[in-house]
């Protein structure tokens, strides 16, 4: 069963409260959905809503999966890499 985290739920609330256009970015292995910080701005202020989704077991911050390397060692949804 999928997990809606606090962040994920925030964004899209407000993606249908805006009545814009969403834009998802989907990061990749070993990145983190704040990776596309920057982009998710320029998106923004060029009129979309930005979507920043995570994957389940994603640290919280960088320095979570520094601490925890062993959670972006193995890919999403418990597959070993």
């Amino acid at each position: 069963m999928a997990t809606v985290t606090e962040h994920e739920s925030e964004s899209v609330e407000k993606a249908n409260s805006t009545g814009l256009t969403p834009v998802v970015f989907i990061h990749g292995l070993w990145l983190l959905p704040s990776s596309w910080q920057r982009w998710a701005e320029v998106f923004e202020e060029a009129g979309y809503t930005p979507l920043t989704p995570g994957w389940s077991a994603d640290p919280d911050t960088m320095e979570e999966g520094s601490a925890r390397q062993d959670v972006l060692a193995t890919t999403r949804e418990g597959w070993d890499v």
